[in-house]
């Protein structure tokens, strides 16, 4: 999945500490705290000297299945991933991080509200419509999604002007009221629930129908083939970042 956010500065301490440092960061260099004028006064003036983006805008890739050492950036001896070697090259090399839950949903509940997925209601034998089958990612016969009490981080986002999308698999919910544009986020494209419905080579399940692939909240193509879906997934995160 790919979140996008023009303009955003992102704060949940258990999802994104570096923008919590940096939030933190922005208000130490509020002259109208009374605080400033206490001891360390000049170690604060010169942090403030420091010049800041007000609002950075920040991009989050989560990828299903790909390990630490998957990407050449990272080592892998064979593997070929240009792209995100020039965003390492570019960027900052992170070498240590950890996914709140193994499998899809719970983990991306996770992404989406900055909580233990557990206390999020994403767990396994909940997610799926028989509490006894011990499902524990949604299953496009579920009736549920991400419990709809939860904030997620594009909400957090919206009240203060913010433009939030997301791209690619959703996988917390497949009914309107749990697909990202119900959830915060102005923009979405892609597969609302696992991707393995939703390949040329598996046969569909005759319950559910073709695999959808949605804008927002409307049925875009159907059925969505993930394994050549790339263009249509540049050309809308083109669209977005042009609008926004």
């Amino acid at each position: 999945m790919l979140l996008i956010a023009s303009s955003l500065l992102l704060c949940i301490s258990t999802l994104a500490p570096f923008a919590c440092a940096l939030n933190s960061a922005l208000n130490q260099c509020d002259p109208s705290d009374p605080g400033r004028n206490g001891a360390g006064g000049e170690q604060h003036k010169q942090h403030c000297s420091v010049a800041l983006p007000e609002k950075p805008n920040i991009i989050i890739i989560y990828g299903d299945d790909v390990g630490y050492g998957d990407l050449n950036g990272y080592g892998h001896p064979t593997s070929s991933t240009p792209n995100l070697d020039r965003m390492i090259r570019e960027g900052k090399r992170l070498t240590q991080f950890y996914s709140a839950a193994s499998i899809c949903s719970p983990s991306r509940a996770s992404l989406m509200t900055g909580r233990l997925y557990p206390r999020t209601g994403v767990y396994e034998g909940v997610v799926g419509n028989n509490k006894s089958t011990g499902l524990s990612v949604f299953s496009p016969f579920s009736n549920g999604g991400l419990n709809l009490t939860e904030i997620t981080v594009a909400q957090m986002l919206k009240p203060l002007g913010y433009a939030t999308g997301a791209l690619g698999k959703w996988h917390l919910g497949i009914k309107e009221e749990y697909l990202p544009a119900s959830r915060g986020f102005d923009s979405y494209f892609g597969v609302p629930m696992t991707q393995n419905e939703c390949t040329s080579n598996v046969e569909h399940d005759k319950r559910f129908g073709p695999c959808p692939i949605m804008h927002n909240n409307t049925i875009a193509i159907q059925p969505g083939d993930v394994q050549n879906i790339d263009a249509a997934y540049v050309n809308n995160i083109k669209d977005f970042m042009t609008l926004h």
